[in-house]
């Protein structure tokens, strides 16, 4: 018995090691969100991986200033994104602490829609791109009337 605890012991400190080496490398994202010169308030700002190995999407949202301090991995909730190229999109997005209404059946409402150009809405559309890299400040800018 004491053999057979050791061994799980032995093999659970073996993977967490090497799991720790193949984790993809993380790093804070911020920045700010504009329209003709003015911050775009409580929008989802969403990271949508192009050229990054085990990416995840990740989404931060602007306070009343445009500004987000972080994006969070949507899959994981960890903070921070893996490092690589990412599309961009801005969405409309409720502010915080603010109850969501709902309508007739029950279903969530959209927020109210943003007057910046439908393009930045879709990655697919959007010409925002993030380069997030290690070790220098992955702060971005995106003014939405370029």
């Amino acid at each position: 018995m004491l053999r057979i605890t050791l061994l799980l012991v032995v093999s659970g400190i073996v993977s967490a090691g090497c799991s720790s080496k193949n984790a993809p490398k993380i790093a804070p994202v911020d920045g700010v969100v504009m329209f003709k010169g003015q911050p775009v308030p409580h929008a989802k700002v969403l990271f949508l991986p192009q050229k990054v190995a085990n990416g995840q999407t990740c989404i931060g949202q602007t306070d009343a200033e445009g500004r987000f301090s972080k994006i969070v991995m949507a899959k994981t909730g960890a903070t921070g994104a893996v490092l690589g190229t990412y599309s961009v999109s801005i969405t409309e997005g409720w502010p915080p602490n603010t109850p969501i209404p709902v309508d007739d059946l029950g279903q969530e409402k959209s927020p109210p829609r943003g007057k910046w150009p439908q393009k930045y809405r879709d990655s697919a559309s959007s010409s925002l791109q993030a380069e997030v890299v290690a070790g220098k400040a992955n702060h971005f800018e995106f003014d939405l009337t370029k």
